[in-house]
């Protein structure tokens, strides 16, 4: 806001009657894009900020060099992944919770952060917002971003297809990208916070206590986007779970029917979530407790939530979530995760339409050939609607990963499954289908005929509502 008045009065203009009503408007204008902006989810923000409708397929990056991209902004490698999901598998089989090996991604020693900025890719407004995230970080926990002085491990923000980042140190240059959409101070200080080894709230390992994933309302396709992590592959450090973590994703995430996706159990949260304006206390105190920064403080005990921080001061929450932390003084705030509550459930209807609001610009400019996304949620502008039920591939990579042997990995049975079904051989591609939704002619097994079933209906889809 501040940017235009400081350039009008630098040059002598703001006693020119013209050039004040011209602030007045510019002024005007940026209060509504930051009001506009406040109004959104965090998800509905990277929505809006992916350029690609090919970004939504599990793999990203080229066969030489490939990447795994899930829950919309977590970037990994397809090793890393593939040993997440053995994880996940192990976990399922045995029945009960791994050993937690204390970890949430990789960490940066000593917990010193290089940076770098592309050069020529941010405005100065652009600029003042990644800033302000940058000294968030560093005034609240004992991390250090610093700008990058050689060192081979560093961050990078960059421009890129949506908004995305490794979940901690990758031991390389890794990359923070910040399409145009998301060059704003809470999405900058979210994709920070996967860097330095935050995952999404909402795939804690306890979150089923807090939150119901409602897959009635998810294709299935995506349904690889709401796994829960196994305690193996996290730590919360005693943090409870946090309905205003600036990690978590507001309640129609991957919602193609307009309805709910990500439910509080406590009804009174499920306007909060992925609302944050920034950090939260509890995001404050992860921090604070993975990178260890009260460890040269004297021992005490703090009030409460209470934490000592890396000054060694007992700091404690507020009720505000644009200044969440103060000194500990008097009763601290309460936990704001209460017992769980139930609601009735809704089921969408069956029409075609366009599950998205860029399905029309996607298909002007040719998306509609190369995009399996585009043939399951934008049939209208792909003019698909009265198209013959056909079993398809859903996925881009299928042939990659069929290549990798992963059509018959346990690890990878429910996303091939879902996305790969005539690759991997569970249909004919091409093949028409009976009423049942199954190929004729061909009896698949029952648990991919559901699959099948939900690809190729129709389905009646609001998108979300600005």
């Amino acid at each position: 806001m501040c940017i235009y008045k400081e350039r009008i009065e630098t040059e002598g203009g703001s006693q020119n009657p013209i050039t004040m009503k011209l602030l007045a408007v510019l002024v005007a204008l940026s209060l509504s894009i930051e009001t506009y902006a406040m109004e959104k989810t965090i998800d509905e923000i990277m929505e809006e900020a992916n350029n690609d409708s090919m970004s939504y397929d599990l793999m990203s990056g080229s066969s030489s060099n490939p990447m795994v991209r899930i829950e919309r902004d977590i970037m990994m490698t397809l090793e890393d992944y593939t040993e997440r999901q053995k994880a996940i598998m192990e976990e399922e089989k045995s029945g009960k919770r791994m050993k937690r090996k204390a970890t949430i991604g990789r960490r940066w020693p000593s917990g010193r952060v290089p940076y770098e900025i592309e050069p020529g890719t941010f405005s100065s407004a652009e600029r003042t917002q990644i800033d302000q995230a940058i000294a968030d970080w560093n005034r609240e926990t004992c991390l250090n971003f610093q700008p990058r002085n050689g060192e081979p491990s560093a961050v990078r923000f960059q421009n890129g297809q949506g908004c995305s980042s490794f979940v901690g140190r990758t031991g390389n240059v890794q990359p923070i990208s910040l399409a145009r959409g998301c060059r704003i101070k809470r999405i900058v200080i979210h994709e920070m916070g996967h860097a330095i080894g935050f995952n999404h709230e909402q795939s804690r390992d306890d979150r089923d206590r807090f939150v119901r994933i409602r897959t009635e309302n998810i294709p299935q396709p995506l349904l690889f986007n709401f796994q829960r992590l196994p305690s193996s592959q996290v730590n919360s450090f005693g943090v409870p779970y946090d309905y205003r973590s600036v990690m978590h994703y507001g309640a129609r995430d991957f919602s193609t029917n307009g309805q709910i996706t990500v439910e509080t159990l406590d009804t009174n949260f499920q306007n909060i979530i992925g609302r944050s304006p920034g950090l939260s206390f509890r995001d404050i105190r992860l921090a604070n407790a993975m990178y260890n920064c009260a460890g040269n403080c004297p021992q005490q005990t703090c009030e409460g939530e209470g934490f000592v921080d890396k000054n060694c001061q007992c700091k404690c929450p507020t009720n505000d979530p644009n200044n969440p932390i103060q000194n500990c003084q008097g009763t601290p705030v309460g936990s704001s995760t209460s017992a769980p509550v139930t609601t009735t459930t809704t089921s969408p209807s069956g029409e075609c339409s366009d599950m998205n609001q860029f399905c029309a610009i996607w298909a002007q400019r040719g998306f509609c050939s190369t995009s399996r996304y585009m043939m399951m949620y934008c049939k209208e502008s792909c003019n698909l609607c009265s198209a013959a039920k056909i079993c398809e591939d859903m996925g881009q990579s299928c042939s990659f990963l069929q290549q990798r042997g992963f059509c018959g990995s346990d690890f990878f049975r429910d996303y091939m499954a879902s996305n790969c079904g005539a690759t991997c051989g569970f249909c004919r591609a091409g093949e028409p289908l009976g009423a049942d939704g199954n190929p004729i002619g061909n009896n698949s097994a029952p648990s991919l005929r559901a699959a099948a079933m939900f690809l190729l209906v129709p389905v009646l889809v609001v998108w979300r509502l600005f």
